[in-house]
């Protein structure tokens, strides 16, 4: 990833014990008349798939709802995500509000 534009330190708590994961957002590039892509990388839960859309903001968006969901299958599999800062509990609806 070239650029990151954005990125968050997490800690997801579980029975198994603690994994750091961290979260970064690339800057979208185009990569076909129609296509862009927005790099997305979740450090310490594996490898995850790019945000691709026809614009940059198509692209931003994806990769953000795909960080989201693979968060979401964390709590869901019973993980609490802490900040990896100071940790303090954190929801996914304050990583990803909903307006």
């Amino acid at each position: 990833m070239d650029i990151v534009v954005a990125k968050r330190a997490l800690v997801a708590k579980s029975a198994e014990g603690d994994t750091p994961i961290e979260l970064c957002i690339g800057r979208p590039f185009k990569v076909a008349e129609q296509t862009w892509t927005c790099p997305l990388q979740l450090e310490g839960l594996g490898s995850v798939s790019d945000g691709l859309g026809t614009d940059s903001w198509s692209a931003l968006t994806v990769a953000i709802g795909v960080a989201r969901q693979h968060l979401s299958a964390c709590v869901e599999k019973g993980a609490r995500l802490v900040c990896g800062d100071d940790g303090s509990d954190i929801e996914l609806d304050d990583l990803f509000p909903q307006f």
